[in-house]
Parts: C-alpha cells; structure tokens; sequence
C-alpha cells in the first residue's frame, strides 16, 4: 500500500480530470477541421450514387415484378418513377444537410488558435 494520503488521491483525481478535459478538446477540435474537409467532387459522387442506386433498385424490382406478374413495361415503368422519386428525395436531404452544415461552421465564432 502506498503511503498517500487524501491529498494525493485528489491530486490523481484532478490529473486524471485535467487529462480527460485536454483529450475531450482535441477531440471537438478534430471534429470541426473534419466537418469541412470534403470537396466538391465527393459531394458528387455522393450524390450520384444514391440517384442512381435508388433509380436502379426501383427499376431492378420493376423487372422482377414483370418477370412474375406477366406486365411486361408497366412494373418496370411504375418502379422506375419511384425510384426516380427517391432518388431525388434523397438528394433534396443531403443538400439539406449540407447546407446546415455550412450554415453552422459560418455561425460558429472561430476560436484563435495560439502556438502551444
């Protein structure tokens, strides 16, 4: 057993405190730089994905409903306008999202960074 005493525990404890305060910080702080780091072109490719896959998928089922209910253009035309419709609700939320994301960053004072 060591022979601190109730000073050294509260010693540790504030250390451990002090620590756990410095990690939180960088951890916030990474998290900012992070937020604006995407560009342009992942955005893109962003939204392009989910167009596309949510247009495929309407009109993969579209056929398979053809396939099986014998209603050779319709399933595939029907399914293939809803996927088109989520495909643009999906990219209506991400540029939704986008855009409280830079509406943030642009309201949130900059904290002046000091060489430590």
């Amino acid at each position: 057993m060591s022979s601190e005493g109730p000073d050294g525990l509260g010693d540790e404890i504030a250390k451990a405190r002090a620590a756990r305060a410095e990690r939180e910080a960088k951890k916030q702080s990474a998290t900012r730089a992070d937020d604006g780091s995407i560009s342009a072109g992942a955005y893109a490719l962003r939204y392009g994905a989910e167009f596309g896959t949510s247009v495929f998928v309407g009109g993969f089922i579209g056929y398979w409903i053809d396939v099986f209910a014998g209603t050779k253009p319709w399933g595939l035309l029907i399914m293939g306008a809803f996927g088109f419709a989520a495909g643009t609700r999906a990219i209506i939320r991400a540029y939704k999202e986008l855009n409280a994301q830079a509406l943030k960053q642009t309201q949130e004072p900059q904290a002046p960074e000091d060489g430590n």
